[in-house]
């Protein structure tokens, strides 16, 4: 009985023991490591499973530098990449942008460091911003004030808990002397912490189409873990998101689930929508936003593409007459415009000068009624 009893308490203690390694384990915190080398290669890699890193892009237009294919050695940890024209001034149309989409786990973000060179004409001031906040502010912004070197940033982020199945942030560069002025990317990396906290849902994909009208929504999951349901939400406005329906989550899967909403009363233009995705104990998760530009049956323009470029305006309509075009800021100043029609009949509205990036109004009044439509500027 002795034998028995001591084996029974050093399995009992085992146990115990057991129990407080996994709850210390549930409650630690791992660091990981997302890196782009930019080694000849736009995509990233993580040194953790809970995250995927997206291809970097380069966004605001073509990379003009033909230099290697577009990379560079000198100063390099291995090769960079390199890529012009810049903007004279700052624009939130051209940046290099970065991503990664998280799988199970809530995590911290602790700083995101990088490597950036420019060329003797090339662009001295940068900026992060990230989507935490719709790419609305800087989370550093910052000179490279000598040519020809490499300056290594370690910028804190300080971002916690988060719980966004998507991570998004860019980098912005402008002011060169010239138009051959390059700026130079190398080791761009993110730092943070992977939590031991059970996301509801892995999402895979959310997009919305214009159909009819409408607007159709889609999203998949490849991962659900006491999902409760999924709020949509639509914005017409950006930063305002207003929830216009649920629909029950399946709770417990683990291959592929696909869901639909048809937003069946859209706004005419562009859309904005996003789904948060709740758990049974009410924690949430934000997809990445998706944007459709719907039409109504009854206007009788539109704006596309839009988002819009800064220098032209293409509309679209039957028998548009551009003298009853009206182009204002959204403070309600009106802004000066030629216009010209073109091969794919619509009128292409030209500005007097650049727009700078923000969201314009486009009034068109026909037979004494007054349409609007929103047209953003990036």
């Amino acid at each position: 009985m002795k034998t028995d009893f001591k084996s029974f308490r050093n399995s009992i203690i085992l146990t115990w023991s057991m129990m407080l390694f996994f709850v210390s384990n549930g409650a630690a915190q791992e660091a990981f490591k997302i890196k782009w080398s930019m080694d000849y290669t736009q995509s990233g890699v993580s040194n953790h499973a809970n995250f995927v890193p997206v291809d970097a892009v380069l966004a605001g237009g073509g990379n003009t530098n033909a230099l290697n294919g577009g990379y560079g050695l000198g100063g390099a940890m291995v090769a960079a990449y390199v890529v012009r024209p810049w903007p004279n001034s700052f624009s939130a149309g051209r940046y290099m942008e970065f991503a990664f989409t998280a799988k199970s786990f809530k995590y911290n973000i602790n700083s995101i460091s990088l490597r950036l060179r420019r060329s003797p004409d090339g662009p001295k001031q940068f900026k992060i911003r990230t989507s935490m906040d719709g790419f609305s502010s800087d989370l550093t912004a910052s000179t490279l004030v000598n040519p020809s070197q490499f300056y290594t940033f370690t910028v804190p982020a300080g971002f916690d808990n988060l719980s966004e199945n998507i991570f998004t942030f860019r980098i912005y560069s402008y002011g060169p002397t010239s138009i051959y002025g390059t700026l130079w990317f190398d080791e761009i990396i993110v730092n943070g912490d992977v939590l031991a906290i059970v996301l509801p849902v892995y999402l895979t994909f959310f997009k919305a189409t214009a159909k009819e009208g409408k607007a159709l929504l889609s999203w998949e999951t490849t991962w659900e873990k006491n999902s409760k349901e999924f709020r949509i939400e639509r914005s017409n406005h950006f930063n305002t998101f207003t929830e216009i329906a649920r629909l029950a989550a399946n709770g417990e899967t683990q291959g592929r689930t696909r869901y639909e909403f048809l937003d069946e009363m859209p706004a005419a233009g562009t859309n904005h929508y996003r789904v948060c995705m709740t758990d049974a104990d009410d924690s949430i998760v934000f997809s990445a936003q998706a944007d459709v530009n719907v039409q109504s049956e009854t206007a009788s323009f539109y704006v596309a593409p839009n988002p819009a470029s800064a220098l032209k305006i293409c509309v679209f309509g039957q028998n548009i007459d551009p003298e009853s075009l009206e182009l204002t800021s959204f403070a309600g100043l009106r802004i000066v415009t030629k216009h010209e029609f073109n091969t794919l009949g619509s009128v292409d509205l030209i500005p007097a000068q650049a727009l700078s990036p923000g969201l314009y109004l486009l009034c068109y009044q026909k037979n004494g009624i007054k349409e609007h439509a929103k047209v953003l500027v990036p």
